[in-house]
């Protein structure tokens, strides 16, 4: 008669044999491609969620109206796509421009002026002109609407505020450098030019007498 521990010896000898056989197909269950790995989106929203400070929906783009005031505003790519504009708008967003003009004409009892010249996308601008050498002269502010006139370089003219004359007609050398092409109707001499500051001059003078300057009034671009 076969011993007791002859038994137990032939018994677990199988019960091994099932555990290993378990344990190395867990193993290869865990060891295929992309056992591990997690799912990509999940990851990039968590970054985000991360970033924001909170899982919430993220907050709307953030865009320039206007003469510095910000709102905040959705901006849907299929929104922009959709949205058509009758003619060229140069401006994104409000730019002040500044240089000083020698005496357009060249005579010599003409003094030069410095011109600050600030342009709004909804076709507002406004202008300061203050002559040098004159301290006892306040300079001159004026306003009016603005309309492209032509492209290639892009060229726009900055009509007075009875729209009966024009102050300047200017071209876009590139997007920070305005060149005048006529100032007062009097065509330069020599090429004058005006240059984008950093910060905006909304010529708070004329802050009591706005103007709504509507595209539909606006010039198309020849």
């Amino acid at each position: 008669m076969p011993s007791p521990l002859h038994l137990r010896t032939v018994y677990l000898k199988p019960l091994g044999a099932m555990l290993l056989a378990v344990g190395l197909a867990g193993c290869a269950q865990q060891s295929r491609p992309g056992y591990y790995d997690v799912p990509r989106e999940s990851t990039l929203s968590d970054a985000q969620n991360q970033a924001q400070g909170r899982s919430g929906a993220r907050a709307p783009s953030q865009i320039q109206l206007g003469f510095g005031r910000q709102e905040a505003q959705a901006q849907p790519e299929a929104a922009q796509e959709r949205v058509t504009t009758s003619k060229a708008r140069p401006l994104t967003e409000p730019k002040t421009f500044l240089g000083t003009v020698p005496c357009p004409s060249g005579n010599s009892g003409c003094s030069a002026a410095r011109i600050t010249l600030t342009l709004a996308p909804g076709g507002e601008w406004r202008a300061r002109t203050a002559l040098l050498g004159s301290a006892e002269q306040k300079p001159l502010t004026q306003q009016g609407c603005w309309d492209v006139t032509g492209t290639d370089p892009l060229r726009i003219v900055l009509m007075l505020k009875n729209k009966q004359a024009s102050k300047a007609s200017l071209s876009f050398v590139n997007d920070n450098v305005l060149r005048i092409v006529t100032l007062d109707d009097v065509q330069p001499l020599v090429e004058h030019r005006l240059t984008r500051q950093a910060d905006i001059d909304g010529i708070d003078e004329l802050s009591s007498e706005p103007l709504n300057c509507s595209l539909a009034d606006t010039a198309q671009p020849s």
